[in-house]
């Protein structure tokens, strides 16, 4: 009987991975949000374009900002099927998926293996986990690469053997030529954290760490001759507005220590307690859950320490919240890196409460539910304003929730799996709506992408934009071929081609007496910013603002 609602169980957990992927791939597909998704995108296409690994350029000018490897990675994609929606998202969402992979690995090596299960699901269906394999940026990558180096240092605390430490040090050092040297300080601090509430001194002390950091050190030796090639050799560039910027130093201190003391060329402004409240919608529906998940831990630790409990989750999350929190850089994609270790917290949690370790089922109960009812009420609005065209792939989500919800019901599972459940699968439908109705709709407002098309179809290889700076990043990368920047004391020499400009440049253009024509008017909205004026179809006209297609003549 056990052994026949295992199974049953089983065939459950795999129908709702089967129908995560299915949504995961409905987002596949989909334009590019802009600015940030498609500035990452035109990098990797230059990189592509132009058969160079070693410098990365923005806008025609050389670029210093992020590391290397995923702008790597995705012109490699590129290289293997062409510049597309599909080919720049799918490396970051293998790679993510082999995050879930390594999350579940870490929880089994760890806890039991239904809450190993939980927590792969848990991580799988996060809102911003879920979003960011849509508008990918660098976070899918940096999240499977966190994981995966904590998992391996749990292992070789465990057997000591060497390959699993080098494992570490590789993902350790991905994570650094993905995000900056700032990604492995929380690595550092979970590790730290684990063997020193455990007492392990002789662990804390010993040499082989030394070993780590010569290993992380070679491993990013890539990064580091980029960096040095494209900077330090040259320092004539204009770099940030001024000559001699260096790449190294920039990259081991004005891009992480500087950006977090706000003495780096690139600043920001924040508020402290912006991650603590992010965390409640990024992490939906498990925000809540989290917090909870964090006081029962201390709680539990705070009087005496249980040895066989693992303490790099919890040190991990909360040691990325401070230092995002006194940081003055505070974008929700941030917190998506230590989502595996809160979806470890968050599965421990459930567990607990399923088996009766933890008496909170009522607490869950009404948290879940509350959230349910929400995002239900949410999403009827959002279709009631937005008034989207129907399509019809929201009935394959549809079709398998039901079958997968009438697979919980005949097996009888206990009521906080139902609960744990029901809630997954109402918010895959909740996802599986954005990526059919919500961002199809709105992301047609996006006047790069429209502009790029139009040229392709009617003007190839015409395309210009003005070499300004502003940041057209999509219709730079939507366009074809025959793209070119030109400067503003030569447009008049460039007959025949057509620039994308928005207001100011076309006013640019009428000032300086260039001679053209209107080729096209094209609607834009920034949907990295939306509002309630745009989203609302009744109004969104007025949340428009005009962008111009010209010739020159």
């Amino acid at each position: 009987m056990f052994k026949k609602f295992q199974v049953s169980e089983n065939r459950i957990f795999l129908l709702v991975f089967l129908l995560i992927l299915v949504v995961t791939l409905f987002g596949m597909p989909l334009d590019l949000i802009d600015p940030d998704a498609a500035l990452y995108a035109s990098i990797s296409k230059t990189i592509y374009t132009n058969n160079d690994f070693i410098n990365l350029y923005s806008l025609g000018h050389d670029w210093l900002d992020k590391p290397h490897l995923p702008f790597w990675i995705t012109a490699l994609s590129f290289k293997l099927f062409g510049v597309s929606n599909f080919a720049y998202k799918l490396p970051a969402v293998l790679i993510f998926f082999s995050g879930i992979s390594f999350t579940y690995k870490f929880t089994r090596e760890n806890y039991s293996i239904k809450t190993a299960i939980y927590a792969a699901l848990i991580l799988a269906t996060a809102t911003h986990s879920i979003i960011s394999n849509f508008d990918v940026r660098a976070e899918p990558y940096l999240t499977a690469f966190m994981i995966s180096t904590i998992y391996f240092i749990d292992k070789y605390l465990k057997t000591k053997h060497i390959k699993h430490l080098i494992f570490a040090c590789l993902f350790a050092a991905f994570a650094i030529m993905t995000k900056g040297i700032f990604a492995i300080i929380p690595l550092m601090i979970g590790l730290g954290g684990e063997l020193i509430v455990k007492r392990k001194w002789n662990e804390i002390f010993n040499p082989i760490w030394l070993l780590a950091i010569v290993l992380i050190f070679i491993f990013i030796l890539p990064e580091l001759y980029t960096l040095y090639i494209q900077f330090d050799t040259q320092p004539n560039k204009i770099i940030f507005g001024s000559k001699n910027t260096s790449g190294l130093k920039f990259f081991f201190w004005d891009s992480q220590f500087g950006r977090f003391f706000n003495t780096a060329p690139i600043k920001g402004s924040g508020d402290v307690f912006f991650f603590l409240h992010t965390i409640l919608w990024a992490f939906l529906p498990w925000g809540i859950l989290y917090y909870i998940a964090t006081f029962f831990k201390i709680k539990k630790n705070i009087k005496k320490v249980n040895a066989k409990e693992e303490f790099f989750t919890i040190f991990i999350s909360l040691s990325a919240l401070f230092i995002f929190s006194l940081s003055k850089f505070q974008l929700a994609h941030y917190t998506n890196i230590i989502f595996p270790f809160m979806a470890v917290m968050v599965a421990d949690l459930i567990y607990k409460i399923e088996t009766g370790k933890i008496h909170l089922f009522k607490g869950f109960k009404f948290i879940t539910w509350f959230q349910n009812a929400v995002a239900i009420l949410l999403i009827a609005a959002i279709w009631y304003l937005l008034k989207p065209q129907f399509n019809a792939f929201f009935l394959i989500t549809l079709i398998v929730s039901i079958i997968a919800f009438y697979r919980i019901v005949k097996s009888k599972i206990n009521k906080t799996s139902f609960i744990f459940l029901s809630t997954i699968l109402l918010f895959l439908n909740v996802y599986s709506f954005l990526f059919t109705h919500f961002y199809p709709t709105i992301l047609e407002y996006q006047g790069g992408v429209s502009a790029a098309r139009f040229v392709n179809e009617n003007y190839k290889k015409k395309g210009s934009l003005i070499d300004n700076r502003n940041k057209h990043f999509a219709f730079e990368y939507y366009l074809d071929s025959g793209f070119k920047r030109v400067d503003t004391l030569k447009i008049n020499q460039e007959k025949g081609r057509i620039f994308y400009v928005n207001q100011t440049e076309y006013d640019l253009f009428i000032r300086n007496n260039v001679n053209f024509r209107i080729v096209k008017k094209i609607d834009n909205f920034q949907v990295s910013k939306l509002n309630l004026k745009f989203v609302n179809k009744e109004t969104r006209k007025e949340a428009l603002e005009t962008r111009y297609l010209v010739e020159i003549l």
